[in-house]
């Protein structure tokens, strides 16, 4: 252990980076949530808005390895911060759902490329054999912060503009430590190319897996704070909700994970989806009431739905070869962030026609769906014995969805003057009448 912390120090001054940026985004997702309710937007007003991060976040995501090769990871680093902070008082000066929308697409653009800096970062410059650590390190610093970041909201009164402004200074402040860092930056980012139709034929399961865990994910992060604020909770106690539900997700990633490890992961996550949708009924229902007993509540039921996406990715891995890793993750991340993108345009329709309930309604249903379709599965196929399974490793998935980083086996043969040069689409190789996955 002690090994691993030496390992994890020269690393120190960029997952502080991390850490701040995340902090003001956390407190800038929820305290949007809260103040478009005191602005009395309507639930699809904020649904729509909410889903633009997702639609930036997109964009940024193809664009931003673009921005890396061309200018270096610092460069990158420092004009995308720069611009998310300027977004995030820009909300103070338009007041309105158009605007708004705008400049939530703008905060996802700067937040996927901030994600490409740092996870290749890592990445390029970490030790094959203590990879896992620091990235393990990397997803709790991301998560926490996000966390703690709900709880900032409790600093000011939301209504007012100071919250709006620690925020920007949060991110502003982000550049600081990557500009102070002395850890050299790689030297360049190589640009993977993904296939949607490589990925369904790869593994139909992970494809409908990660499509339903970006529907549910991006209704939860972009309609929770609403669905408070309708059923009358205060600033404070929404705050506290979402810091317990996000620390939830933080500390069952490594469990979930290792157990999908162990047995078939198909297993492991229709029986999550099982539980999360019976929890999120019952919410839905007001079976928990106020207090300890919700918050215990929410801490399992984010610990269920932040993993999602991560068991997703580990199953879909274990069916692909060495070189095909990066494309997969590119194509696992481009179908989570569009379905991510839709779910709070869904929910807030829901919401708008069956009351805030329906937020809870429809992430029970997009674990029903993934428990059925896995159970389907599993009858037409057994699970991969393949011996370049790969093993679990965390994801953040959500507001803090990742940039997935390579696999070791991905990164072999890769050094600091790599060519940047595109990587083959991603083909599967399969027989379709026996190897269903």
């Amino acid at each position: 252990m002690l090994t691993a912390l030496v390992r994890i120090t020269p690393f120190t001054m960029l997952l502080l980076s991390v850490a701040l940026l995340m902090l003001g985004i956390g407190l800038q997702n929820t305290l949007l949530g809260v103040r478009a309710g005191l602005e009395d937007f309507s639930s699809i007003e904020v649904g729509s808005l909410m889903g633009f991060y997702f639609f930036g976040f997109l964009a940024g995501s193809l664009l931003s390895p673009v921005y890396v090769s061309r200018v270096g990871h610092i460069r990158t680093f420092a004009g995308l911060a720069s611009l998310a902070s300027c977004a995030a008082l820009l909300h103070l000066v338009l007041v309105d759902p158009i605007s708004w929308s705008v400049f939530r697409f703008i905060t996802g653009f700067c937040i996927a490329g901030l994600y490409l800096v740092v996870e290749s970062w890592l990445n390029g410059r970490a030790e094959k054999e203590f990879r896992g650590v620091l990235l393990s390190a990397y997803f709790f610093v991301n998560l926490g912060a996000v966390a703690f970041g709900q709880l900032l909201l409790q600093a000011d009164d939301p209504k007012s503009f100071e919250l709006f402004v620690y925020a920007s200074v949060l991110v502003s402040l982000a550049v600081l430590p990557v500009g102070l860092t002395r850890t050299e930056a790689p030297a360049a980012t190589r640009t993977a190319h993904f296939s949607f139709s490589g990925l369904s034929q790869i593994s139909p399961f992970a494809f409908v897996g990660t499509a339903m865990a970006g529907i549910a994910n991006g209704a939860f992060w972009g309609l929770a704070p609403l669905y408070g604020v309708q059923v009358g909770a205060m600033p404070d106690e929404i705050a506290v909700a979402m810091t317990v539900t996000i620390l939830g997700g933080a500390a069952m990633q490594l469990p979930l994970g290792r157990l999908s490890d162990l047995i078939d992961r198909r297993v492991v996550i229709s029986s999550a989806n099982v539980v999360l949708g019976v929890i999120a009924g019952m919410i839905a229902f007001g079976a928990f009431g106020s207090g300890s007993t919700l918050l215990a509540v929410a801490f399992l039921f984010g610990g269920l739905l932040l993993t999602q996406y991560g068991l997703c990715i580990a199953h879909a891995n274990d069916f692909v070869g060495d070189g095909d890793f990066v494309q997969l993750a590119s194509a696992l991340l481009l179908v989570f962030g569009g379905c991510a993108a839709i779910g709070p345009v869904l929910g807030s329709v829901m919401m708008t026609l069956f009351g805030p309930i329906a937020l809870f309604w429809l992430i029970a249903a997009c674990a029903v769906a993934t428990t059925i379709y896995a159970l389907w599965r599993m009858t037409r196929r057994e699970a991969s014995d393949a011996p370049g399974a790969q093993d679990f490793a965390p994801a953040a998935a959500g507001l803090s969805g990742a940039i997935l980083a390579p696999t070791d086996a991905a990164l072999e043969g890769v050094g600091d003057d790599a060519p940047i040069e595109p990587l083959p689409l991603m083909e599967a190789e399969m027989d379709t009448s026996d190897k269903e996955r």
